[in-house]
């Protein structure tokens, strides 16, 4: 059976003269997990008096531990940069990423001084450019270690704390001069606003993925063999996954071939295309997952909407919010039964650097609580009473489904079976110069209003019906 491949986080670059110290942060980082909890996988270095054995050969070790590193740690200091052996394996990275675009390269600044040499470190130009973690005070150790495994766990610098805003009080901008003859009376007013769309900013997401090839050509093949388990993508007779495929007891590891189990920032994938959207695919099959053990189902056509409780109306509330009917039976005009359902298409897209959850509000008609009602009419109606509906009111649907999303919680976090999605439960807006003036509605305010939606959608399912019998009996 072919060996498993090896998997490095990070690759010790380093001189003989520092060893001492390196060994020690080799022990501390292995003394860490990947998630930071007691229960996660054990962060794994690549330290040469460990790994290199009596024999083997020496160049083709570290260049086998290189491409299996994650990371290339480079303990800088005024012998490492003299020395012929750290420095064949830097430039081994740098000659395949010359600007580390990758980000692979984590330099660690050990001593710019030398007293056997009597030298000063003196950078080359690979890490000049590149922002360095300072480990020459042994007072700052512990912050910097930190600030190592922060990069190493794929977790984005921590940010300041919000404080009380001093320069955006009102009234501290001034405004432009115009004449009231510039404008008509209809013109919006020339005051601050901001728009609040129906997308939620992704924060933080998974920044390592786990490729291993596969026999399972759809995912009920792997769902035979490994149950339940984290969420997943086929792609290239290859299996994806944001879960670690190398700890034991992982189900997926039963439809892969273990011997050549990869791991890839998911970075690099960034600027392609066709990869990139493997891994949205990803993160929406994560979505999906979200919503296990929520009376939330998903239709053909990528709408979640809640179902009836027990053949009866079904009532919701998120935390402190009013409580609202989320599914219903309803009566046209006619004497017909059917159902209303809230729902939304729900999915993660990516706009600009950045990664968004699109919420579209709608509803869900069925015969029963679970059929679909079909027939010409529903579409144009669906479409028809969406319309009808104010800013205000698809507004309170989106933030009904982020609250609904949170769970109880002040963020929106999906697992992933990795580091988890975080969601802000927030919509993203813009600011604007313009707007309505003493036109403001708070987002706790816009969530007390109370209306009854379904019965409004009730409404026009019948009208819509009747209108659209009569065009049939025209033809």
């Amino acid at each position: 059976m072919e060996q498993q491949k090896e998997i490095v986080d990070v690759f010790l670059c380093h001189n003989g003269a520092d060893k001492d110290w390196v060994r020690r942060l080799g022990e501390q980082i292995e003394s860490e997990t990947f998630d930071g909890k007691s229960t996660g996988r054990s962060l794994r270095v690549f330290f040469d008096e460990w790994d290199i054995d009596v024999g083997q050969n020496v160049p083709q070790r570290l260049n086998m531990a290189l491409k299996a590193s994650r990371y290339v740690a480079v303990i800088i200091s005024p012998e490492m940069l003299a020395a012929p052996w750290p420095t064949f394996e830097w430039t081994h990275l740098v000659a395949d990423d010359p600007t580390n675009r990758r980000g692979r390269i984590i330099p660690l600044f050990f001593r710019d001084y030398s007293f056997t040499t009597d030298t000063y470190a003196e950078l080359p130009a690979p890490f000049k450019a590149l922002n360095w973690i300072d480990f020459r005070s042994q007072n700052d150790f512990k912050q910097s270690f930190q600030k190592l495994i922060r990069k190493v766990r794929d977790l984005p610098p921590a940010r300041g704390k919000r404080r009380r805003p001093i320069a955006s009080e009102s009234g501290s901008v001034p405004q432009p001069l115009h004449k009231p003859s510039d404008e008509s009376a209809a013109a919006p007013d020339k005051v601050s606003d901001f728009v609040l769309s129906n997308l939620l900013p992704v924060e933080d997401y998974p920044k390592t993925i786990w490729v291993a090839p596969t026999d399972a050509r759809m995912p009920k093949h792997v769902r035979d063999q490994a149950g339940d388990t984290s969420a997943f993508v086929l792609q290239d007779k290859k299996l994806l996954t944001f879960s670690d495929l190398t700890i034991e007891g992982q189900p997926l590891r039963a439809v892969v071939d273990q011997s050549k189990i990869e791991s890839k920032p998911v970075g690099e994938w960034r600027d392609d295309q066709v990869r990139w959207r493997w891994i949205v695919t990803l993160l929406n099959k994560c979505l999906r997952s979200h919503f296990g053990g929520l009376p939330i189902r998903r239709d053909a056509k990528g709408r979640y909407y809640f179902m009836p409780k027990h053949g009866e109306a079904r009532l919701w509330k998120n935390g402190h919010d009013p409580e609202r009917t989320v599914a219903d039976q309803k009566t046209n005009a006619r004497g017909d039964v059917f159902w209303v359902h809230h729902s939304a298409r729900l999915a993660f897209q990516t706009l600009g650097d950045a990664i968004y959850l699109c919420i579209e509000p709608s509803y869900v008609f069925t015969t029963d609580g679970k059929q679909p009602l079909e027939g010409k009419s529903v579409g144009p109606l669906s479409i028809k009473w969406g319309g009808k509906e104010r800013n205000a009111a698809i507004l309170r649907h989106v933030v009904f489904w982020a609250r609904t999303l949170s769970k109880g919680g002040t963020k929106i976090e999906i697992e992933t079976g990795g580091l988890p999605i975080t969601l802000s439960g927030i919509p993203a807006f813009a600011r604007t110069t313009f707007g309505i003036e003493f036109d403001h509605i708070g987002i706790g305010t816009l969530i007390q209003q109370a209306e009854d939606e379904l019965a409004l959608a009730a409404e026009a399912v019948s009208s819509s019906t009747d209108r659209g019998d009569e065009a049939e009996d025209e033809d």
